[in-house]
């Protein structure tokens, strides 16, 4: 890893999770990051409707090279990566935590370190079985797109949209608006959106139910494995945690 001074910033290199083999386009895998000026605090502070399109926006004019593609539109765990990153960049790699012993039950607060998540070991191979498969019972091919920043806004706003435009509708919008987004190709064929709400409102559970395993593990193959062991400073045991976002995130209290 690359540091340097420059203007009271400091930059940092860093490669993409993914290695920008799962673009459309070539995107160069090696990211510099600079720190955030308070400019960019404020933007992110900016009161807006769209908090991932917000910090993708920040995260990009944060890069030295801008990327082939809009951060926005990369998958979420090259994402989430560079989004820790610019955290460490900025404000270094500890951050405070509240956890309690599964041992003793003693409640500690304590610092973890952001650089001991580890990544994931990416598998282009894997990662394109998760993305066309199978489906179960139908026997159907489907082959799904990977989960993005911008994808969670559509997906909220457009199921808030028909939450509100159809309210005596006895459906849950949330999974129908997930899997309009996501299935990009049913046999190889591009549905229209009529074809495809059809072809969902008419999945077997089981062929459902598949397709939202399979966007899971795909999300979940690319970047930070998010689970922290800590220390229990009370009986010495080990406290299997996980990583979780809070204020401590963008406004650590330790400086």
């Amino acid at each position: 890893m690359e540091e340097r001074q420059t203007n009271y910033t400091i930059a940092e290199t860093y490669d993409l999770p993914s290695g920008g083999k799962i673009y459309d386009k070539e995107v160069n895998p090696h990211v510099e990051l600079r720190s955030m000026t308070a400019r960019d605090e404020m933007k992110r502070l900016n009161p807006t409707s769209s908090q991932f399109k917000t910090l993708a926006d920040i995260i990009e004019s944060c890069m030295i090279e801008k990327p082939a593609i809009h951060v926005y539109d990369m998958a979420l765990g090259d994402y989430e990566f560079l989004l820790h990153k610019l955290r460490i960049v900025t404000y270094g790699d500890e951050y405070k935590m509240t956890v309690s012993c599964p041992f003793c039950g003693h409640r500690f607060e304590t610092e973890a370190h952001l650089e001991n998540l580890w990544l994931k070991d990416f598998d282009l191979e894997k990662f394109k079985n998760l993305q066309t498969f199978t489906l179960p019972k139908s026997g159907k091919i489907v082959k799904l797109r990977f989960e993005t920043p911008r994808m969670l806004d559509e997906i909220e706003s457009k199921t808030k949209e028909m939450a509100r435009k159809y309210k005596e509708a006895e459906i849950s919008f949330d999974i129908l608006v997930l899997l309009e987004t996501v299935i990009d190709t049913v046999d190889d064929k591009k549905l229209t959106s009529v074809e495809l709400e059809t072809f969902i409102n008419n999945l077997p559970a089981m062929d459902m139910t598949k397709i939202i395993n399979n966007l899971d593990a795909l999300n979940a193959s690319i970047g930070l494995d998010n689970r922290l062991l800590l220390t229990c400073p009370k009986c010495g045991g080990d406290v299997p945690t996980s990583f979780r976002f809070g204020s401590e995130f963008f406004r650590p209290s330790n400086i």
